[in-house]
C-alpha cells in the first residue's frame, strides 16, 4: 500500500517481447533505438539481420517454420557500425497444436459429453461456450480426454470451441456444434410404461412404479376419527405420482363410500370404481367425497391409477374445496413385511367359521380360522432372496372354496458383497461391489442423500464414483440392494478422500551454496507431509498454526535439505498424508547459490567498447554484468573455453568499474569486480548509401583533414585520400555479383596508425524469381509457386497493401506459399519480390482467382413425392453455374440472378428436379458452385422420397373398449403414424414379414371410429389411408329369470340403448331379438323346454353386427307333479 492517496502502481510492456504467436511462428516486438541502429536476432544457432525501420513505431519481426508447443530462446543485439550490443534475451513459446478428434460422445436433455484426442502430457485445454471458459487439465494416460458440460437447456444448439494450452499460450482453436436432447414436452417422447415426471426441476420420462412420492400419514386411515386437527388436500400442489403407506404396509384408496369425519378431515375422498387388475395397466377413476349424507356431495374430479408389482401408484389432483382429503386403507390381502428368506402375509378375517388355503409354487397350506377379531397373519419362509412370488388365498367353508384372491410379493434381495473403495482422489471416491443379479439395482446412501444405481450389464463388479467431495474428509457410505422397490438390510463402508496437495511458500524458502530450506502448509488436518527428493522420501511432522495467512487453523512443516552442490537445480515433490493416503503431489524447482567465476579480466578494447573475459563456471550458470547502474544478462556459452562479452556504447578514453555475478535459476553469487578503460575514437557514419545488382556505393563522415582511410574487403585493401572540405566521403565499388553479401571494414589512418576499424555488411540487389504461377486454389486460399533464386534469398509477397515475408526454402525444388483467409470466387493480383539481406528485387506480378463457395441447399423449399425430389441451390455472390452430382452422374444447372435479402442481396440460384426415383428411399445429392472452371469443394444433403401407403388396412378384432387394427408391412425401414380423434400414435416398423397389428384401447363401447394410417420414412409421410371401425356394445345388465314353469322360462334384462339388439344363445341355437321401443326392460320367453331340466342361456348385445362378450345365466324348468 502506498503512503498516501492519488498514488498508483504503473505497468509497461517489456522492451523485448512476444507480441503474438501461432503453431508455427512467433512475432517479436521491441522499441527502435535510432535511425542508424539495426539488429541481429539470434536463436537455434542462426542469426538474422534486421534493418532499422522507418518511422518511430516499434520494430516487428516474425520467426516462422517453428514447431508447435515449443519453447524458444531469442537473443537480440543492437548493431551500430558493425558493433553489437551486449544483447537481451527472451523466452517465448509457439502455440500448441489444436486437439484432434473433437466429437460429442453422449447427449441428454441437460448435458453434452465431449471427447477429443490428448495432445501431449504438457498440454491442457480451455473449453469456451456461451461466453464462459472452463480450464481442463491434461489427463494422465494415453486415452482420449472426456468432459461433460451440464446444466444445459433441452433441445438447444450449442457451439463449443476447444483451445489447446501450453505455457499459457492458446492454439487457434477448433469448434463443434452439438444439440441437447429434446425435453418430454407433452409426454409424447416417452416410451411405453413411462410418464413425463418432473423431479428437481428436470423433466424426464420415468416409470411411475419406480419414481413416486410416498404418503405415509396415519391420519389418512379409514379408521382414524380424530377431528382435532383437520386436513385439506386442496392446499397441496400435487406433482407426479404417489404411493400410500399405512405404517410399513402399502395401502390403497378405498373403492367404496367412507363414513364422514374420518381420514383426518370432514369429507373423505374415495374412488368410484375398481383398481386396475392388469400389471402396468393405467386407469382413470372418478374421486367422490362423503358429506352431509351424500357419498358425492361436492364436485368430483378424476385421477389416474397404475398397478405395479404388489401395489398401486396414483397421479393425484386437487379436490374441489376444503375440508376434503384422500383416504387410505390396507388391501384385504397384502404383504405386511419381508426379508431375504421370508414374506409375511396379512388379510382380514371372514368369520369364525371360515378357514383359508394359501396356494403358491404348486403347494397349498391350510390355515385355520384364528380366534379374535384382528387380521390373520401368516409367514412363508425358506424362500429365495430377491425373488417374486405369486400367492393365491382361498376362503374355505364346509370344504367349499371361494374364487380366490392373488397378490405378487417379493423377498428382499441379498446384500452386495465386496463393498470397497477402489480408487480415491481429492474430490471423489470410486466405490466397487459385486453384482447381485441382473434384476437387482442399488441405492447408495450418504450424508442423507440417496442415489439410485441401475443394475449394470455384464458379470463384472459394479463401479460408481461419488464426486464433488471435500479433500481429506472421512465419509460413511451405506449400500442397499433393491429388487422391485424392496431393499436389503444394507452394508456400510467408511472411506476418505485424498488430501489436497500442500502449498510450498516460495516467499519463505531460503538457500545458500550447499542447502535449501522449504516451508510446506495446508489449511486443513493432515497427519504429516512427505518430501521426495533424489529417490528418497522424508516424513515431515505437521504442526498446528493459527492465523489467516494460510487459512485459520492450518498445518505446516519445515524441511531443510543440506549437503547440496552449489549452482544446482533440484526438484522437490511434497505430499500431504491422511490415513495412509497421500495427495497427488506438488513439485517445486529450487536452486542453490552458484560459485563466483574466477579470472575476470579485460581482453580487448576499442573507441566505444571493452571486451571482458572470464572462466566459465559450468553449462548451467549464466551471468549478470553490472556497471554504471545497469545490468546485462549473459547466457552460459557452449563449449569449455572462457566467456567473452563486449560492452559497447562507451565513451572513448574512460575508466569503468564492472561487477560480475554468477547466476543459476535466478539466484546470484556474491560477485567479483574489475576496472578497465576504452580506446580512442574510430571514424563515424560508415554506411551503405545505395546498391543495384552489380554495385554498392559506400559513404562515411570525414574525421578531419589530416586523416585518410583504408577500405578492406574481399582480401584486398583500397587507399582513400583525406578529402578536402567538410562533406561526407562517397565511394562506389563496381563489378559485384547480384544477391551477394559483402563485408567492408574502414580504418581511419593518421600517420600510418590505424584505428580499430569499423565494419558494415552490404548486399547487392537479388534477381527476380522466375516461374511465378498459381499451382492450387480453394475457397479461401491460393497456393502460389515460383522457382527458388538462391539458398540465401527470401521473398516478400505483396497484395491488397499487405506484405508477407517468406523464408528461403530448403532443397532445390520450387517455392510453394499458400495465401489464406481470402474471399471465395474473387480475383487477386500478387506481386513477388526477391529479398536478400532486406534488399528487394524489382518484382514480378500474377493475377489469380479463388474457388467459389459451396452453394446453400434451401431445405425449406425443396419438395418431394414418391418418384422425384426438387432442390433449390443458391449462393450470395457471382458464379457461372452449378453442378449437381447424384448416383455417379453430374448435371449442369444454370445460375439465375435474384434480388432480395432472403439469401443475400443479388444472389444466384438454380432449381434441380431429380425424377424416376424409388418411393420411400434415402438419396444423397452433392452440389458444386462453378467459377472460371473452378468448382467448389461440394456440399451434400440427404433427402428421401415419400413412402408408399400400406395396403390391406383392416379391423381384425374388437371388444367393448378396444379395436385391433391390422395392415401389411411396407418394408423394414418404414414406420407408421396412426391418427384418430385428434391424436397421433407413432408405430415402429416391426421385425419379420407378417402383417402389423396395433390395438387402440380406452375406447367407448358401441362407438364408430375413423382411423387414418400414414406410412413414414425419414420423417416423410405418405398420403394416408382411412378405415371406419366399431367397438363391441356393452353387455346387457340385470339378466334374470322372471318366470318358470314345466316347459318354459321367461328371461328379463335391461335395455342397452335404442340401437342395440340382442342374440340369445342356448342348446346350440341362437335367437335374434330386436331392440324394443320404450325405456322398460326386455322380456323374452323360451318355450318347448323339458320339465325339471337345467339350461344355460348366453345373451349378447349386438350393434353394427358386432357382438358384446356376452353374459350367462342358468335356470331350471319346474317339475311335473304326479298324484
Amino acid at each position: 500500500m502506498p503512503s498516501a492517496c492519488w498514488l498508483a502502481y504503473c505497468a509497461e510492456l517489456p522492451l523485448f517481447r512476444a507480441s503474438s504467436q501461432n503453431e508455427t511462428s512467433i512475432t517479436l516486438q521491441w522499441n527502435k533505438v535510432n535511425n542508424n541502429t539495426s539488429f541481429v536476432l539470434q536463436f537455434n544457432g542462426t542469426e538474422t539481420f534486421i534493418s532499422s525501420p522507418d518511422g518511430d513505431g516499434p520494430v516487428t519481426h516474425t520467426v516462422s517454420s517453428l514447431t508447435a508447443g515449443t519453447r524458444y530462446t531469442f537473443t537480440l543485439f543492437s548493431v551500430f557500425e558493425n558493433v553489437r550490443s551486449s544483447g537481451v534475451q527472451l523466452i517465448a513459446f509457439t502455440a500448441p497444436l489444436n486437439a484432434e478428434g473433437l466429437t460429442k460422445s453422449r447427449v441428454n436433455e441437460t448435458s453434452i459429453t465431449l471427447q477429443w484426442n490428448k495432445v501431449n502430457n504438457n498440454t491442457s485445454f480451455i473449453l469456451q461456450f456461451n461466453g464462459t471458459e472452463t480450464f481442463i487439465s491434461s489427463p494422465d494416460g494415453p486415452g482420449p480426454v472426456t468432459h461433460t458440460v451440464s446444466s444445459l437447456t433441452a433441445g438447444t444448439r450449442y457451439t463449443f470451441t476447444l483451445f489447446s494450452v501450453s505455457e499459457s499460450i492458446r492454439s487457434s482453436g477448433v469448434s463443434i456444434t452439438a444439440v441437447t436432447a429434446p425435453s418430454c414436452a407433452g409426454c409424447q417422447c416417452c416410451p411405453s410404461g413411462t410418464e413425463c415426471i418432473t423431479t428437481n426441476g428436470a423433466v424426464q420420462c420415468l416409470n411411475p412404479c419406480a419414481n413416486y412420492t410416498i404418503l405415509n400419514d396415519t391420519w389418512r386411515s379409514t379408521d382414524y376419527t380424530d377431528q382435532n386437527f383437520l386436513q385439506c388436500d386442496k392446499s397441496i400442489t400435487w406433482n407426479g405420482w404417489y404411493r400410500f403407506y399405512l405404517g410399513q404396509s402399502s395401502a390403497q384408496i378405498p373403492e367404496k363410500c367412507v363414513a364422514e369425519r374420518r381420514c383426518g378431515t370432514h369429507a373423505p375422498l374415495w374412488i368410484n370404481g375398481t383398481h386396475p387388475v392388469q400389471f402396468n395397466e393405467i386407469v382413470t377413476r372418478t374421486v367422490c367425497n362423503a358429506w352431509s349424507g351424500s357419498c358425492c356431495l361436492f364436485p368430483s374430479h378424476t385421477i389416474q391409477i397404475k398397478l405395479c408389482y404388489g401395489y398401486y401408484v396414483y397421479k393425484l389432483q386437487q379436490p374441489s374445496t376444503c375440508m376434503l382429503a384422500y383416504c387410505a386403507e390396507l388391501p384385504l390381502f397384502r404383504a405386511s413385511s419381508q426379508d431375504e428368506t421370508s414374506i409375511t402375509l396379512q388379510w382380514n378375517k371372514v368369520n369364525n367359521n371360515t378357514s383359508f388355503v394359501l396356494q403358491f409354487n404348486g403347494t397349498e397350506t391350510f390355515i385355520s380360522s384364528p380366534d379374535g377379531d384382528g387380521p390373520v397373519t401368516h409367514t412363508v419362509s425358506s424362500l429365495t432372496a430377491g425373488t417374486r412370488y405369486t400367492f393365491t388365498l382361498f376362503s374355505v367353508f364346509e370344504n367349499i372354496r371361494s374364487s380366490g384372491v392373488s397378490i405378487a410379493a417379493v423377498t428382499a434381495p441379498e446384500n452386495a458383497e465386496g463393498f470397497r473403495a477402489s480408487k480415491q482422489n481429492e474430490t471423489s471416491i470410486t466405490l466397487q461391489w459385486n453384482k447381485v443379479k441382473n434384476n437387482t439395482s442399488f441405492v447408495l446412501q450418504f450424508y442423507y442423500i440417496e442415489t439410485n444405481i441401475s443394475s449394470p450389464d455384464g458379470d463384472g463388479p459394479v463401479n460408481y464414483t461419488v464426486s464433488s467431495l471435500t479433500a481429506g474428509t472421512r465419509y460413511t457410505f451405506t449400500l442397499f440392494s433393491v429388487f422391485e422397490n424392496v431393499r436389503s438390510s444394507g452394508v456400510q463402508l467408511p472411506a476418505v478422500t485424498v488430501p489436497s496437495n500442500p502449498y510450498i511458500d516460495i516467499s519463505t524458502y531460503q538457500q545458500n551454496e550447499t542447502s535449501i530450506t522449504l516451508r510446506l502448509y495446508v489449511n486443513y488436518y493432515v497427519s504429516h507431509f512427505i518430501l521426495q527428493f533424489n529417490g528418497t522420501e522424508t516424513n515431515i511432522s505437521a504442526s498446528y498454526g493459527l492465523g489467516y495467512r494460510y487459512g485459520y487453523g492450518y498445518r505446516y512443516g519445515w524441511a531443510t535439505v543440506s549437503s547440496l552442490t552449489a549452482g544446482t537445480r533440484y526438484t522437490f515433490t511434497a505430499f500431504s498424508v491422511l490415513e495412509n493416503l497421500r495427495s497427488s503431489g506438488v513439485s517445486i524447482v529450487a536452486a542453490t547459490v552458484p560459485l563466483n567465476t574466477d579470472s575476470f579480466r579485460q581482453s580487448l578494447q576499442n573507441e566505444t567498447s571493452i571486451t571482458l573475459q572470464w572462466n566459465k563456471v559450468n553449462n548451467n550458470t549464466s551471468f549478470v554484468l553490472q556497471f554504471n547502474g545497469t545490468e546485462t544478462f549473459i547466457s552460459s556459452p557452449d563449449g569449455d573455453g572462457p566467456v567473452t562479452h563486449t560492452v559497447s556504447s562507451l565513451i572513448a578514453g574512460t575508466r569503468y568499474t564492472f561487477t560480475l555475478f554468477s547466476v543459476f535459476e535466478n539466484v546470484r553469487s556474491s560477485g567479483v569486480q574489475l576496472p578497465a578503460v576504452t580506446a580512442p575514437q574510430n571514424a563515424k557514419g560508415f554506411r551503405s548509401l545505395r546498391q543495384d545488382e552489380t554495385s554498392i556505393t559506400l559513404q562515411w563522415d570525414p574525421v578531419n583533414n589530416n586523416v585518410s582511410f583504408i577500405l578492406q574487403y574481399n582480401g584486398t585493401e583500397l587507399n582513400v585520400a583525406a578529402p578536402t572540405g567538410n562533406g561526407p566521403v562517397t565511394l562506389t565499388l563496381p563489378s559485384l555479383t547480384a544477391g551477394t553479401r559483402y563485408t567492408f571494414t574502414l580504418f581511419s589512418v593518421f600517420e600510418n596508425i590505424r584505428s580499430s576499424g569499423v565494419s558494415i555488411a552490404a548486399v547487392t540487389a537479388p534477381e527476380n524469381a522466375e516461374g511465378f504461377r498459381a499451382s492450387k486454389q480453394n475457397e479461401t486460399s491460393i497456393t502460389l509457386q515460383w522457382n527458388k533464386v538462391k539458398n540465401n534469398t527470401s521473398f516478400v509477397l505483396q497484395f491488397y497493401y499487405i506484405e508477407t515475408n517468406i523464408s528461403s526454402p530448403d532443397g532445390d525444388g520450387p517455392v510453394n506459399y499458400t495465401v489464406s483467409s481470402l474471399t471465395a470466387g474473387t480475383r487477386y493480383t500478387f506481386t513477388l519480390f526477391s529479398v536478400f539481406e532486406n534488399v528487394r528485387s524489382s518484382g514480378v506480378q500474377l493475377p489469380a482467382v479463388t474457388v467459389p463457395s459451396n452453394p446453400y441447399i434451401d431445405i425449406s423449399t425443396y419438395q418431394q413425392n414418391e418418384t422425384s425430389i426438387t432442390l433449390r441451390l443458391y449462393v450470395n455472390y457471382y458464379v457461372s453455374h452449378f453442378i449437381l452430382q447424384f448416383n455417379g452422374t453430374e448435371t449442369n444447372i444454370s445460375a439465375s440472378y435474384g434480388l432480395g435479402y432472403r439469401y443475400g442481396y443479388g444472389y444466384r440460384y438454380g432449381w434441380a428436379t431429380v425424377s424416376s426415383l424409388t418411393a420411400g428411399t434415402r438419396y444423397t445429392f452433392t452440389a458444386f458452385s462453378v467459377l472460371e472452371n473452378l468448382r467448389s469443394s461440394g456440399v451434400s444433403i440427404v433427402a428421401a422420397t415419400v413412402p408408399l401407403n400400406t395396403d390391406s388396412f383392416r379391423q381384425s378384432l374388437q371388444n367393448e373398449t378396444s379395436i385391433t387394427l391390422q395392415w401389411n408391412k411396407v418394408n423394414n425401414n418404414t414406420s407408421f403414424v396412426l391418427q384418430f380423434n385428434g391424436t397421433e400414435t407413432f408405430i415402429s416398423s416391426p421385425d419379420g414379414d407378417g402383417p402389423v397389428t396395433h390395438t387402440v384401447s380406452s375406447l367407448t363401447a358401441g362407438t364408430r371410429y375413423t382411423f387414418t394410417l400414414f406410412s413414414v420414412f425419414e420423417n416423410v409421410r405418405s398420403s394416408g389411408v382411412q378405415l371406419i371401425a366399431f367397438t363391441a356394445p356393452l353387455n346387457a345388465e340385470g339378466l334374470t329369470k322372471s318366470r318358470v314353469n314345466e316347459t318354459s322360462i321367461t328371461l328379463q334384462w335391461n335395455k342397452v340403448n335404442n340401437n342395440t339388439s340382442f342374440i340369445l344363445q342356448f342348446n346350440g341355437t341362437e335367437t335374434f331379438i330386436s331392440s324394443p321401443d320404450g325405456p322398460g326392460p326386455v322380456t323374452h320367453t323360451v318355450s318347448s323346454l323339458t320339465a325339471g331340466t337345467r339350461y344355460t342361456f348366453t345373451l349378447f348385445s349386438v350393434s353394427e353386427s358386432i357382438r358384446s362378450s356376452g353374459v350367462s345365466i342358468t335356470a331350471v324348468t319346474g317339475n311335473i307333479l304326479k298324484f
